[in-house]
């Protein structure tokens, strides 16, 4: 969906920002704090996209990460799985380096049991010669929808910066405890503990309670 040349001044660590959401009779203008105003050209884009594809989207979340990843630590959810499992959300994903690896061919029989679903991701991912993985250049932004099954790279030895960026459609409010929280709107939501369902990526992923 286009190359971004970001650069990030600091280490950083933003979960499902809302930078869009419902406010009186429609949905508010774009907010974006300003650390994370380099960011603004990537969210602009993907809203034009889900626009042209004449796409309704109630909220808008950033995920903004950067840091020093590690073998074991990629600073991103490790893994066979999809985003918003069984939902139609929308996600926007793009890195600067060790990229996202992706699983590319036939899943089948997939159960809408969350822990089934992952142990068949693997299984299929490992024992089908018909699905494939691979990655895509750095710095590329990627449109996802639920149905594209990825996972977090294995980060060589010693390790070295990343940075990550998601931006993520939804018509629900993702409102579980350690979600950041943009002052640049006025909103008080009910926060959940997401210790309960955090394995749940019919509602993990998804963030909403």
């Amino acid at each position: 969906m286009g190359l971004f040349e970001l650069e990030f001044e600091e280490y950083m660590h933003y979960m499902y920002l809302p930078v869009r959401i419902p406010e009186g009779n429609g949905v508010s203008d774009v907010r974006v704090p300003r650390r994370l105003g380099f960011a603004s050209e990537m969210i602009a884009r993907a809203i034009a996209i889900e626009e042209q594809r004449n796409n309704r989207w109630d909220y808008v979340y950033l995920t903004a990460r950067r840091g020093w990843a590690t073998p074991g630590n990629p600073l991103n959810r490790p893994g066979w799985h999809s985003d918003s499992f069984g939902k139609p959300d929308i996600n926007y994903v793009w890195t600067d380096r060790f990229p996202t690896v992706f699983a590319e061919g036939p899943f089948e029989q997939i159960s809408n049991d969350h822990l089934r679903s992952t142990q068949q991701f693997e299984e299929q991912v490992s024992g089908n010669d018909d699905i494939r993985t691979v990655t895509y250049g750095d710095r590329v932004l990627m449109r996802l929808d639920s149905s594209v099954i990825h996972t977090a790279p294995e980060i060589p030895a010693p390790g070295g910066n990343r940075s990550f960026i998601k931006v993520s459609f939804s018509n629900e409010r993702w409102n579980l405890a350690g979600n950041s929280h943009n002052y640049l709107f006025d909103y008080e939501w009910q926060m959940f503990d997401r210790a309960p369902i955090r394995s749940d990526p019919a509602r993990a992923n998804a963030d909403a309670v």
